[in-house]
């Protein structure tokens, strides 16, 4: 059983390794990009837990050789509270565009130490053999072509059977039609690839009983790269092996956002909600919101353009009583007239601001 679990774990990371017609045209041109993106936990039934949510900072920091390709190194930090969270880079993902492909490196190297209790020296090995460069993302597949990525044969002794059960992993994707992703920054013509990862049992030839399946779906925007990804909740059943168990494991909707910097500005408790003008005003591209909240509760400093249509949450937490002062970086938007929103417990108020670029 420890071998199993253990396998649908290690494998699993294929589906969260990043995300990537000449390929490299979706990816930013030069190094020092970023990206920021909120990352909203799905709970079973793929309804969003909006009070779990935490942040993610992905960074371009150079283009260097990587186990025999010249890879872009993607540097992340996850779980972040707010995009001010005083933390360091945790993870790197590497990425090579060749032709109309766009690689990925499935990296191992954190494995080891979880893999002491097998005892099994050639199933670790063979667990490690699956680190290598992928040819993930095929820009210039046909719409609706299916095409295999990796898939590999194994067999794995369970002790609670007593048997040994041939097993096919493999991750397969597809491009789909392109779509128009709307976004905290606009609407982005998008590139769509659904990778589906899957841990199969075959009992008899011919035979295919699904253990696990996960169809994670991405979105590419030329010069920017990953704008949105859906990872649905997904199961794990042994009921193949007669095993009443079953893993329900949540998914996770990862979006664009925008950068602020929230900060106290006061010790002193308001006798009142108050949202102020911000300063300057017109501006070009950042400003500055103060806000007062008389009460502890959640928070939310929203921004709209002239139609209407939601360009930015710059606050979306849960606050303590005090004034505070936000910073709203427009960079990536046209000049206009925009309008932000405070709510915060029975208190709502909108005030209009100008950006000119």
């Amino acid at each position: 059983m420890k071998k199993i679990f253990f396998l649908f774990f290690a494998l699993s990371l294929f589906a969260t390794a990043i995300y990537s017609q000449n390929a490299s045209t979706y990816f930013p041109a030069s190094t020092g990009y970023k990206w920021y993106f909120k990352n909203t936990p799905l709970d079973s039934n793929n309804n969003p837990i909006n009070n779990l949510i935490t942040y993610r900072i992905d960074s371009f920091a150079t283009v260097q050789n990587y186990k025999g390709r010249l890879a872009n190194f993607l540097l992340s930090k996850s779980n972040l509270v707010n995009f001010n969270q005083n933390a360091p880079y945790t993870d790197t993902n590497y990425i090579n565009f060749t032709g109309t492909d766009a690689w990925t490196y499935l990296n191992l190297s954190m494995l080891p130490d979880t893999m002491l209790f097998l005892q099994d020296s050639g199933f670790v090995n063979w667990i490690k053999s699956f680190e290598n460069w992928y040819s993930t993302f095929r820009f210039a597949q046909n719409v609706g072509s299916e095409y295999t990525i990796f898939s590999r044969d194994t067999s794995i002794y369970i002790d609670t059977l007593g048997m040994t059960v041939p097993l096919t992993l493999s991750l397969k994707a597809i491009r789909l039609n392109d779509q128009t992703v709307n976004t905290v920054y606009g609407n982005y013509l998008s590139k769509k690839f659904v990778s589906t990862f899957r841990v199969i049992y075959r009992p008899f030839p011919f035979i295919n009983l699904t253990l696990y399946a996960r169809p994670d779906t991405a979105w590419f925007a030329s010069g920017i790269w990953l704008v949105k990804e859906h990872i649905p909740s997904s199961t794990f059943s042994l009921a193949a092996f007669s095993i009443p168990y079953t893993l329900k494991i949540p998914g996770t909707l990862t979006e664009l956002a925008v950068p602020t910097s929230i900060k106290p500005v006061s010790s002193e408790i308001p006798q009142h909600y108050e949202l102020e003008q911000n300063y300057p005003n017109p501006f070009n591209p950042v400003t500055n919101i103060r806000f007062k909240i008389s009460n502890a509760g959640n928070t939310k400093i929203t921004v709209f353009d002239l139609l209407g249509k939601e360009v930015g949450i710059l606050v979306n937490q849960y606050l303590q009583a005090g004034a505070y002062e936000v910073n709203f970086n427009a960079a990536n938007l046209t000049s206009g007239i925009y309008f932000y929103k405070l709510s915060s417990g029975n208190f709502t108020d909108l005030k209009r601001m100008i950006l000119i670029k």
